[in-house]
């Protein structure tokens, strides 16, 4: 498959390192303050998406890293918006942060156990536009391109975890064919602006996908 992706608007192609800030910025977005408790203050002085940038997406090796990512290039090589996935495969072990004690990661546990669940599929960890740019399709071609790259790695779906309180997205995703099929409770958070539920939610690659698997980009 080209490594650039085209249709109308941005071009869609793989990141860089060079694109880590910007994929930085995106997973803050998408984690409505999730990452912010994880990674807020880490290393003092240093702010949050800088801290993201260096030591989870920068990096070679880690599900997070900038090789798993694709962005969506906008006018005047702006991002418009991007994607981390890549396939969960039955042995896949998420990559210790040396860095992060138990009491950090406490939060990430509801998000931990539904990985555990999506194993087998090709899951969507981080899907984000920015605010300027939506309202265009871009999400619905990067989840098309989540599809293609899904049939390209052999899984017969793609998965993605949401916020159940954000009504107005979970409807989207079952609109495309997504279906809810675990949950957890979320743990609550002084930065998290979710609350309930974290819900896994699962799209079969078969006649369902062919809408968006037909789309450009």
């Amino acid at each position: 498959m080209s490594p650039h992706a085209r249709g109308s608007g941005p071009t869609i192609r793989r990141a860089t390192s060079e694109d880590a800030l910007s994929c930085a910025q995106l997973l803050l977005m998408a984690s409505h303050g999730m990452a912010e408790a994880v990674f807020r203050d880490l290393i003092p002085g240093l702010p949050t998406e800088q801290i993201i940038a260096s030591r989870r997406i920068e990096p070679v090796g880690r599900l997070s890293s900038h090789t798993n990512w694709w962005v969506a290039e906008g006018g005047h090589s702006d991002i418009a918006g991007g994607m981390n996935a890549y396939a969960l495969r039955d042995d896949f072990q998420p990559s210790r942060e040396e860095l992060l004690t138990e009491e950090r990661t406490r939060i990430l546990r509801p998000m931990i156990e539904l990985d555990a669940e999506a194993t087998g599929t090709f899951f969507i960890n981080i899907l984000a536009v920015f605010p300027e740019y939506r309202h265009a399709g871009l999400g619905q071609r990067l989840i098309a391109l989540a599809v293609q790259e899904a049939c390209g790695a052999g899984m017969a779906a793609v998965s993605l975890s949401t916020f159940e309180d954000d009504s107005r997205l979970v409807s989207y995703y079952r609109k495309i064919g997504f279906a809810a099929v675990a949950s957890r409770p979320i743990q609550p958070h002084e930065c998290l602006r979710a609350k309930g539920n974290l819900v896994l939610m699962k799209m079969p690659i078969d006649d369902r996908a062919a809408p968006i698997r037909s789309r450009p980009g």
